[in-house]
């Protein structure tokens, strides 16, 4: 059998060899070109997230400056929202971010957990951030949409970290510790801070944390089991 099959090989002419080879060629061509294009999409979300954070952190930067009368230990970050010249460019920014966390809740949401209920609750507070980017502090309905977002948002870490605990142990308890961390600490802050703009900034800072984590998680779990956890 083997003999007929090798027969058969040799009897190939010159034109079916070399579109054999072409169609080889073509078959790895498209694979290699799918890798690259994976890996370039992979890059622009990163560097989505990234430029994100930098925004933020640029405004924050410039509005701390503009509003040089504004101190962040004596005030919350919704005055940034309401000072002259610089109130769009704080709840533009926040727009941004908002954005960023809604497509970040969609890829963690369908590369951990897919077709989840949880991404309902993930948005439901993304959107009361947008709302309190929308609603200046003079309404007394923007407290309630930033009481929901923090609320929602830091629920939203936790469970994602219970449900996914069972699968992914790792970024799973560190999805949970990060979202008990982002509650805790705020509060200490506000306790010997008596301003809402540095817990505002403790628990925006664990947020990105934990989108950090999950974004690069072979990094971290690379990175833990150097310590044999």
């Amino acid at each position: 059998m083997s003999n007929i099959f090798y027969k058969n090989i040799e009897n190939v002419t010159g034109f079916q060899k070399k579109s054999l080879t072409s169609y080889m060629f073509d078959n790895v061509a498209n694979t290699e070109y799918m890798v690259h294009m994976k890996e370039r999409i992979t890059r622009i979300k990163q560097m989505h997230y990234v430029a994100a954070i930098a925004l933020f952190l640029i405004t924050l930067g410039f509005c701390s400056y503009y509003a040089s009368d504004l101190k962040l230990t004596s005030i919350s970050l919704s005055h940034f929202g309401i000072y002259h010249k610089i109130g769009f460019l704080w709840n533009g920014s926040l727009f941004v971010i908002g954005i960023t966390l809604f497509v970040e809740a969609v890829l963690n949401i369908n590369k951990y957990m897919p077709k989840s209920k949880l991404l309902y609750l993930f948005i439901a507070a993304i959107i009361c951030l947008l709302l309190t980017a929308s609603v200046n502090m003079n309404h007394r309905i923007h407290y309630y949409f930033a009481y929901a977002y923090f609320i929602g948002y830091t629920l939203s870490m936790f469970i994602f970290g219970f449900l996914l605990i069972k699968s992914d142990f790792r970024i799973g308890i560190a999805s949970i510790i990060i979202a008990v961390a982002s509650v805790i600490c705020p509060l200490v802050a506000l306790l010997y801070i008596h301003s809402f703009a540095i817990p505002e900034l403790t628990h925006t800072l664990f947020i990105f944390i934990w989108i950090t984590l999950t974004k690069f998680d072979a990094n971290y779990k690379n990175f833990i089991k150097r310590f044999g956890l």
